[in-house]
């Protein structure tokens, strides 16, 4: 049953980043250095972005751009090899993410609206570095697996 003032959403997905701990966690603990997955989703239900993005450059240069995210809390999982991983679900409104996948400063504006909001709200910090897996580096948290 949902509190007065919370409803329900059913997100669509979108695509995952991959990041991890830089300091440890108490709700679920986990260590530095564990995974972290994004799975940043849409539903038409969660706000856009105010200012649009016609002029997201002229934004971001500004420090003037912001990007409505709704974070759940995170969840432990574990990886492809079986490594326990945190996952938390970032959804975003549906023009938001067919923008991002189609403008790449945009997909990094909205990755990171995710990764500041997921931090918030787990009282953390992610990585923004270097990482690999098997035949892929992605550098800054560059998306790793498109959905759509």
């Amino acid at each position: 049953m949902l509190n007065e003032g919370e409803y329900s959403l059913v997100p669509s997905p979108g695509f995952v980043v991959k990041t991890a701990l830089q300091a440890s966690t108490t709700d679920p603990p986990a260590s530095a250095g564990t995974k972290v997955f994004l799975n940043i989703c849409y539903n038409k239900r969660v706000p856009e972005a105010p200012s649009g993005f016609e002029k997201i450059e002229e934004a971001i240069m500004r420090d003037d751009w912001a990007i409505p995210v709704i974070v759940s809390s995170a969840r432990e999982d574990a990886d492809k090899a079986g490594s326990k991983c945190l996952v938390y679900d970032c959804c975003a409104n549906t023009k938001v993410l067919q923008y991002a996948l189609r403008d790449s400063n945009v997909r990094l504006v909205l990755i990171e609206s995710c990764l500041e909001v997921a931090e918030h709200h787990a009282g953390t910090a992610f990585s923004r570095g270097i990482l690999s897996t098997n035949d892929w580096i992605f550098l800054n948290i560059l998306t790793v697996f498109c959905r759509l």
